[in-house]
């Protein structure tokens, strides 16, 4: 488990984004780019006693809350989407009711409430709005899984390392329900990674959304259990693999070349924006497409981010060593964000808000294990 680090808290406003906003310029690797410069509104924390977060693994948000899934600390929490205020923090170190072991993804609910799948405990854990321990749902499939997805009708989506399995649906008591291969063809014997995905972020719970960490595309699966594809604008080339032999006798395989294509993404409405590192950008790029696969165009990311959900509003969390929770907003839709979220409306903005008073964030109480509840 890493050390818990000081960390800074950075939460900043960010804008409503529409497919209307995107005007074509000269291409680039076959994407229209859109110029645009993000700006930070506001951010909070930062002195020597922000020791929050041990290793921010995965974020995810809604009109009220960003909630942070914590695996250093095994921890969730959340805090004010509107103001970035801490709310509360939930979980310990274990195997009983709403403990965690080796937590890797966090999702919503249809219902708003929290799932965290935690494979080290082969389950999906379930908390309220508030931070108490609801319910698991206990599954074979949850031990192998990486990324978890809530539907309409109360099932799951878990996305594991098999290729014939790469999708596993279950119901809401952990039986399972389907299971989908990787939707492209993968040369027998060839790496894992090659059919490894990311998932896409937010929109309805009519479908789960994913993008291939390497060349081939998008692909969803929605609530009736159909399965859809398209290919993104940029196929980057295939990785190649080496392996080395370890001094136990036993090999290890490490990524000798190639570039990621999906390092994940996001959904609001019809639009599917996936968060691309392609063979022809020297940086990363948003990518749009309209949920049949249509592609819109794109801009650049924010700076240091590699994740982000978007509600209204685009929420980045940074993957750099200080664990920082940013929120951005493109200069275009600053003033919009700021009346929003209830500041005055200035006449211009030239450089970040200052914070409001009295939002640093706050070290969160001690965390007691929840009282035994029957699941």
């Amino acid at each position: 488990m890493p050390s818990r680090r000081n960390v800074t808290v950075a939460v900043l406003a960010a804008a409503l984004l529409c497919s209307s906003a995107l005007h074509a310029q000269e291409p680039t690797g076959g994407r229209r780019m859109l110029a645009k410069k993000w700006v930070p509104i506001w951010r909070v924390g930062g002195s020597a006693d922000d020791t929050l977060f041990g290793w921010v693994r995965e974020h995810v948000a809604n009109d009220k809350h960003v909630y942070i899934l914590d695996a250093g600390t095994l921890q969730v929490h959340a805090f004010d989407a509107q103001n970035s205020r801490y709310a509360w923090s939930t979980g310990s170190k274990g195997s009983g009711p709403g403990q965690l072991a080796r937590p890797v993804d966090i999702a919503l609910t249809p219902q708003r409430e929290v799932g965290v799948l935690d494979p080290g405990n082969g389950r999906v854990t379930i908390f309220d709005t508030g931070g108490r321990y609801l319910r698991s749902i206990v599954t074979p499939s949850a031990s192998l899984a990486n990324t978890l997805c809530f539907l309409t009708d109360g099932s799951a989506l878990l996305s594991t390392y098999k290729y014939e399995s790469k999708l596993v649906r279950v119901n809401a008591q952990g039986k399972e329900l389907a299971k989908y291969k990787f939707p492209w063809p993968v040369n027998d014997g060839a790496n894992d990674f090659l059919h490894s995905v990311n998932i896409i972020r937010g929109g309805s719970p009519d479908r789960c959304v994913y993008g291939t960490t390497f060349g081939f595309g998008v692909f969803s699966v929605d609530v009736k259990g159909a399965l859809f594809r398209f290919p993104f604008t940029e196929q980057v080339a295939m990785p190649t693999f080496r392996r080395e032999r370890m001094s136990n006798g036993g090999t290890a395989t490490y990524l000798d070349k190639g570039d990621n294509a999906a390092l994940g993404g996001s959904r609001r409405g019809d639009t599917i924006i996936v968060h691309f590192a392609g063979s022809l950008m020297k940086s990363g790029v948003f990518d749009l497409y309209l949920q049949n696969g249509k592609y819109i165009g794109s801009w650049p990311e924010p700076p240091e981010d590699r994740a982000f959900y978007i509600n209204g509003r685009v929420y980045g969390l940074s993957t750099d060593a200080t664990q920082k929770l940013r929120v951005w907003a493109d200069t275009a839709d600053t003033t919009r964000v700021l009346t929003e979220m209830g500041f005055r409306q200035p006449r211009s903005i030239k450089r970040p808000a200052t914070p409001r008073a009295n939002t640093t964030a706050r070290r969160p109480k001690p965390v007691l294990p929840p009282p035994p509840t029957s699941r």
